[in-house]
């Protein structure tokens, strides 16, 4: 019995090591991946980088604090006492605000800081106990004896907004099509966040209980997060996250189906061509090689169906046509370029917004008679 006593003593201690080195591996790559993310010198993506930089040190300092509690270290450092109590009032606006960064053309302007009263206001409850001395806090801490009422219905509101989030956060991201790659995969890094979230769930309820179990809180705790930190750590690896997907479209208006059945009127007609054409000349959605009917209707203030017919009757072709001839006429300006002279045809094609080289050579050659290349080298030579 006491050699099997041992025998289990030596299993856990060596899980609570290997979790202990786990804890400080995911801390550093939070570091890591901040540091990369804040370096990053594209001012669009600035707002959204600083987000999840901010995100990842949250997540950093609650996994130190579980690490302190996994090798019983919180009386050697009282003033670790609470410290993290307050910061899970703060993911769950960082996750929303960054997902909407990255996949919104609007900025979050100011307002975007009211997503923080809570933790402001519960960091600003515990400022008293914050600014005791460290002999204050070990004796608070010797005087434990499980959670008071007041920090359990705190840690129930605390869950109630973080899921709330989530969930706001999981209708922010089917909002947009899976189309990018980045999409994609913030979906399935979101999916990472709901399991990070339900181990939390559990730790919570580990902590407040005083459950028995294999785990303990912290233990449980720095596990949910290690799994969002080397989540995103891996989504990171397969497509760098300072890449900016196609923007989220805008809520839908509704919009009355005036010509479901019937001819446009040619007043009509003649405005709506008109703001199309404006649309090409000026913003160049096709560029955008993902570009569908139902992105250019909402552009233009129509309906799929309107432009279609728009497009059919009016533009000598269907829409994939007409974004081809665009893309097409795009490419022989490049072409005509001397200063994009030393650009290869391929990357001067996407930029036009071809997906493909095959589809370039094609449209190109329906359209011109003959290949890129050759119409590259036919305006080389003199007149």
């Amino acid at each position: 019995m006491f050699h099997y006593s041992l025998e289990n003593a030596s299993i856990d201690g060596m899980f609570n090591l290997i979790l202990s080195w786990l804890f400080l591996l995911a801390i550093g790559q939070a570091f890591l991946m901040a540091a990369s993310l804040l370096s990053v010198r594209q001012p669009e993506m600035r707002t959204a980088n600083r987000l999840l930089s901010a995100l990842l040190m949250v997540f950093a300092a609650i996994i130190g604090h579980n690490w302190l509690g996994l090798n019983h270290l919180y009386q050697q450092y009282p003033h670790s006492a609470l410290a993290i109590v307050t910061l899970g009032l703060a993911v769950g606006p960082l996750q929303y605000l960054y997902l909407h960064a990255m996949l919104s053309d609007q900025p979050l302007g100011r307002r975007a800081l009211l997503h923080f009263a809570p933790f402001a206001a519960a960091t600003l409850a515990m400022m008293p106990f914050y600014l005791r001395s460290a002999d204050e806090k070990l004796a608070w801490m010797h005087h434990w004896d499980g959670w008071p009422w007041y920090m359990t219905v705190a840690g129930l509101a605390k869950l109630a907004i973080l899921l709330a989030y989530i969930r706001a956060t999981f209708l922010l991201v089917r909002r947009v099509p899976a189309e990018s790659d980045l999409v994609r995969d913030l979906r399935r890094l979101m999916r990472a966040w709901l399991v990070s979230a339900a181990l939390s769930v559990v730790a919570l309820a580990m902590a407040v209980l005083d459950v028995e179990a294999p785990l303990a809180s912290d233990a449980m705790d720095g596990i949910s997060l290690m799994v969002f930190v080397f989540a995103t750590a891996i989504t990171a690896m397969r497509l760098p996250l300072g890449y900016r997907p196609r923007a989220l479209p805008p809520p839908a208006q509704p919009i009355k189906q005036r010509y479901a059945s019937k001819q446009l009127p040619a007043s009509d007609r003649d405005a709506f061509l008109a703001r199309l054409a404006n649309c090409m000349a000026q913003d160049q959605p096709y560029r955008n090689g993902e570009l569908k009917l139902e992105d250019l209707a909402a552009q233009v203030a129509m309906t799929p169906h309107e432009l279609s017919q728009l497009i059919n009757e009016n533009c000598g072709g269907n829409f994939a046509d007409f974004l081809n001839r665009h893309r097409v006429d795009a490419l022989k300006l490049a072409l005509h370029d001397p200063e994009q002279a030393s650009t290869s045809i391929l990357d001067l094609s996407i930029l036009a917004g071809f997906n493909s080289k095959s589809a370039m050579n094609r449209a190109f050659k329906k359209q011109t008679g003959m290949t890129p290349g050759e119409f590259r080298e036919q305006a080389k030579t003199p007149a």
